[in-house]
C-alpha cells in the first residue's frame, strides 16, 4: 500500500472528521454534566449548610437527577427566574428531602417536609402555595433542625467550596 491514511482521503472526508471532532468538543462543553455548580452558604440556627446552585432548566434536572444521596452538611437551590413554575416533581427524586419555596427576597413560603420519591405513577407534583422562586432542597429534617419555618429568611451567601 502506498501512501498514508490522510493522503487517501478524500477532501469531503477529512472535513466531515473535522466537523464531527469540534461538534463532539462543542457538546461535551455544553452539557450540564461538566459544568460545575455555584456554591453558596445557608447560615441557619445550626451552623451553616453547603448549597449547590441549579440555575437554569438543563442544571435542575441533572442536579435533581443524579441527587441519589445527601452529603452531610449540604443541601440545593433551584432557581427559576426563567419564568418557570418552581415546582418538583417527585418522579425526578430518587432520595427523601425537606423542599422549601423561596420568593425574591429568600423568605420562606412554602414548605414540604420528607418528600420521597414517586411510588408509582401518576407520580406528585410539589408547587407551593405563594409566589416563589427558588425551591431549597434539605436532607429530611435538615429543615425543621435548623429552625427554618415558614415565614422566615433564608440567609444565603457566597462561599468557596
Amino acid at each position: 500500500m502506498s501512501g498514508s491514511l490522510i493522503s487517501r482521503l478524500d477532501t469531503k472526508t477529512i472535513w466531515l472528521i473535522i466537523a464531527a471532532a469540534v461538534a463532539v468538543v462543542v457538546l461535551l462543553q455544553l452539557c450540564p454534566a461538566n459544568r460545575r455548580l455555584e456554591v453558596l452558604s445557608l447560615k441557619t440556627s445550626g451552623g451553616a449548610l453547603v448549597i449547590d446552585v441549579a440555575d437554569s432548566p438543563e442544571r435542575r434536572l441533572f442536579a435533581l437527577g443524579t441527587l441519589n444521596r445527601f452529603q452531610s452538611g449540604r443541601g440545593l437551590l433551584l432557581i427559576f427566574d426563567d419564568g418557570t413554575p418552581p415546582r418538583v416533581w417527585s418522579k425526578a427524586l430518587q432520595v427523601e428531602a425537606d423542599l422549601l419555596w423561596l420568593d425574591a427576597t429568600s423568605q420562606i413560603v412554602d414548605r414540604r417536609l420528607g418528600v420521597g420519591p414517586c411510588a408509582g405513577d401518576p407520580c406528585p407534583e410539589y408547587i407551593p402555595e405563594h409566589g416563589a422562586v427558588s425551591v431549597l432542597v434539605l436532607p429530611p429534617g435538615a429543615g425543621q433542625d435548623a429552625g427554618l419555618a415558614l415565614g422566615h429568611t433564608a440567609f444565603i451567601q457566597s462561599a468557596t467550596p
